[in-house]
């Protein structure tokens, strides 16, 4: 055991030599790997708070009638019994114009605005819980209150929040692909400085082998040296998207503060970060290993 904690850590010693010595190449291919981790990080974290801002909207099924602007008292309480004895329908609320204006007044700011008006624009409306909320079922009701007297207009409130979560998943399945795709290119992209590291040691290599050196021996620094280029990389893509996070956050902040919410944008948490970072060193590691098999397979090291 101890012998091969001193084998690894010899090897390992090896690689950070190698970065070492050559800083310029090292910083060119972290930084490569590091913008295509990037990528599918920053879309990720991107589509998460998407989502979270989606969930924190109300996507219960309320569908919104509104009436005509002239219309009686009668024919309003005439359209409520009919709007109650839909076989839909769980629960049917009346909000009158004056209502509706004054909560425009206290939600939208606009009260100089909406009192210099000398009447009232908004209509009568009802604010209806349908029993099931499946499409179908949905635009049954929605053709039923249709053909009622006196309705004006139709809104399903809901409908453009099940679009945004409909899109987010959309959105998620788009991200795992370009991720995989990214994660072929970090490990050919490691692959590559692999060979061209393999190369550069072709001497050292060979005089290895004539003194007897295992496959597993020389193979060794080389999977150190592309999982340390991966952890490197994976730490780039995370700090980037965090920098981005940081600088973006405070506007979006205050975005969103103007239309009367809290939200703000969430970098990725320690455990997410740590999880890239290793999975950028595991992509290393395999572009090196696949590099060296592939060579030690071409000269029948032994």
């Amino acid at each position: 055991m101890k012998g091969w904690l001193i084998a690894h850590g010899h090897a390992c010693k090896r690689a950070l030599r190698r970065l070492a010595l050559q800083p310029t190449v090292t910083l060119l291919s972290v930084l490569v790997i590091g913008i295509a981790i990037t990528l599918p990080l920053g879309l990720y974290v991107a589509f998460a708070n998407v989502s979270a801002a989606a969930s924190r909207i109300k996507t219960e099924p309320n569908v919104n009638v509104y009436l005509a602007l002239i219309v009686t008292e009668q024919e309003t309480k005439e359209l409520e019994r009919k709007l109650k004895s839909l076989s839909n329908v769980d629960r049917v609320t009346f909000v009158s114009r004056e209502t509706a204006l004054a909560e425009m007044k206290r939600v939208a700011s606009m009260g100089d605005l909406l009192a210099s008006l000398e009447t009232n624009p908004l209509p009568h409306a009802f604010s209806i819980r349908p029993k099931a909320s499946d499409p179908a079922t949905l635009e049954i009701l929605r053709a039923e209150i249709a053909i009622l007297p006196k309705v004006e207009n139709i809104a399903m409130d809901f409908e453009w929040a099940q679009k945004l979560n409909r899109f987010s998943t959309f959105a998620e399945r788009i991200v795992l692909l370009l991720g995989l795709l990214l994660a072929a290119a970090v490990v050919f992209v490691t692959g590559n400085t692999i060979r061209l590291q393999i190369l550069t040691q072709k001497d050292e290599i060979e005089v290895s082998q004539l003194i007897g050196a295992t496959r597993r021996f020389i193979r060794r620094p080389f999977l150190y040296f592309g999982a340390t280029q991966g952890l490197l990389a994976g730490l780039v893509a995370v700090l980037a998207v965090m920098i981005f996070i940081w600088w973006a956050g405070a506007e979006v902040h205050a975005l969103t503060v103007s239309y009367g919410s809290d939200f703000s944008l969430q970098a990725p948490t320690l455990q997410q970060s740590l999880v890239v970072i290793l999975l950028s060193g595991l992509l290393g590691w395999l572009g090196a290993f696949l590099s060296v098999w592939m060579y030690l397979r071409r000269v029948s090291i032994r």
